[in-house]
Order: structure tokens, then sequence, then C-alpha cells
């Protein structure tokens, strides 16, 4: 090291994480990033099962969930809350064990 090159400072050592992710204050992120990650734990779930008709289902709310995330916009706001209601829905099947029951089918 010469004297022409600042000591090594990683930047990253003095962030820190904003709550609710990267872009948790804004409403269309937050929703986006809530369907990406239920999109996620329904394929974790589909790659645990090996039961044809729980993998159809699955793949369903795969389906709803993406087409939620393609028809998602920013200025939306009804549209925000449908999709955050959508994750609150699939994310409460799969923990009950209600996978069977794809999100418009209802699940109680």
């Amino acid at each position: 090291m010469n004297d022409q090159q600042p000591p090594i400072d990683p930047v990253l050592s003095h962030v820190e994480p904003l709550s609710g992710g990267l872009y948790g204050a804004e409403p269309y992120e937050a929703a986006l990033s809530d369907l990406l990650s239920a999109v996620a734990e329904v394929s974790a779930a589909k790659a645990g099962t090996e039961d044809p008709t729980v993998t159809e289902d699955l793949t369903r709310y795969q389906v709803d969930l993406n087409r939620t995330q393609l028809r998602l916009r920013p200025d939306d706001t009804a549209a925000l809350e449908r999709a955050h209601a959508l994750c609150r829905t699939v994310r409460r099947c799969l923990s009950t064990g209600a996978a069977c029951r794809p999100p418009r089918a209802g699940c109680r």
C-alpha cells in the first residue's frame, strides 16, 4: 500500500439495513417483494411434495401470484392491497396444509 491510497474501510460495515427491506417504505416495492417471497414459499412447498394433486394446486398458486405481479401498478393502491391479501391467503393456506385449495377457490 502506498501513501496515495486511503486505508481499506469497507462501506458495508457502516451500512444498516432498512426495516422491511431496501424498498420497505415504498408501497409498490413492498407489494412486489411480498409477491416474490410468496412465490418462493410456494416453490419450496412444491419441491417438497410428491403428490401430483398438491403439485397442481401449488402450481395454480404460483400462476395466481405471478399474474398478480404482472398486473401490479405503482399507482393502483387497491391492487397493492389485493396483492398483499393474496400473499396472506397463500401463506395461511400453506401453513395450515390447505394447499389443495387455490386462493381463488377460497382458503378457510
